[in-house]
């Protein structure tokens, strides 16, 4: 199970944003194990992502894939 700052560690929008994707419907809503904590479960997210278009994915790994790099 993932916590919301390890989601945005996989994907690459902000907080804001992926709490109006989630209010979309076009991201994963989560779980709430308790009133004030939303987890993910890993393969949900997996499942997520494959459904982007390729173009997409690949954009976005080459961002996270840059992103390490200047962490380094």
């Amino acid at each position: 199970m993932l916590r919301i700052e390890q989601v945005l560690e996989l994907v690459p929008v902000g907080r804001t944003t992926l709490m109006r994707m989630i209010e979309r419907k076009e991201f994963p809503s989560g779980h709430f194990i308790s009133p004030n904590k939303r987890v993910w479960y890993e393969d949900e997210i997996e499942l997520w992502q494959g459904s982007l278009p390729a173009e997409s994915r690949r954009k976005k790994s080459a961002q996270r894939r840059a992103k390490a790099g200047q962490l380094r």
